[in-house]
């Protein structure tokens, strides 16, 4: 089971996965909603749709079934990391960001989270202390970028 961050999406529709040449990305993701083992929290649909491409914000808007709300146990959990880990939190952001939830909703459940975000050591000048990796190593919550997911899940595009 997997939570999935804001920019395996847009990594996936607009980076680094384009349907031109990965066709069936889109068959085998939604296959994994439809098995429950690909899910993400509400606040990920939030910033897809706001920062997402037309196309990805359709495709968001058609298939909610992969977005969990901020239920109190989610939100209780997604407080704990923020007071446990607060340099998580971008100084900069003009809204609530979904990092906090989308660890709470793995931890909760025994999940890993899925981001191609790295850790605080790789970066130069960061502007935050912890980025989604280090509060997984923290938590002892399993963190995969994309590939890996592929992976664990035997995808094939041949």
């Amino acid at each position: 089971m997997y939570s999935v961050d804001t920019n395996i999406y847009l990594d996936w529709w607009e980076r680094r996965y384009p349907d031109d040449l990965f066709p069936t990305i889109k068959t085998h993701v939604e296959a994994l909603i439809a098995s429950g083992k690909w899910r993400s929290v509400q606040g990920v649909a939030d910033e897809i749709i706001h920062i997402g491409t037309p196309r990805l914000k359709a495709w968001t808007k058609a298939t909610p079934g992969q977005f969990l709300s901020h239920d109190a146990a989610l939100l209780k959990e997604a407080t704990a990391i923020t007071a446990a880990y607060p340099g998580l939190l971008d100084p900069y952001a003009r809204h609530d960001e979904a990092d906090r939830y989308v660890i709470a909703l793995a931890k909760l459940h025994s999940w890993a989270v899925v981001t191609h975000e790295t850790p605080a050591r790789s970066k130069k000048h960061a502007v935050r202390t912890h980025f989604i990796p280090d509060v997984c190593r923290g938590l002892g919550v399993p963190c995969i970028d994309l590939l890996e997911l592929m992976r664990r899940e035997k995808w094939s595009f041949r």
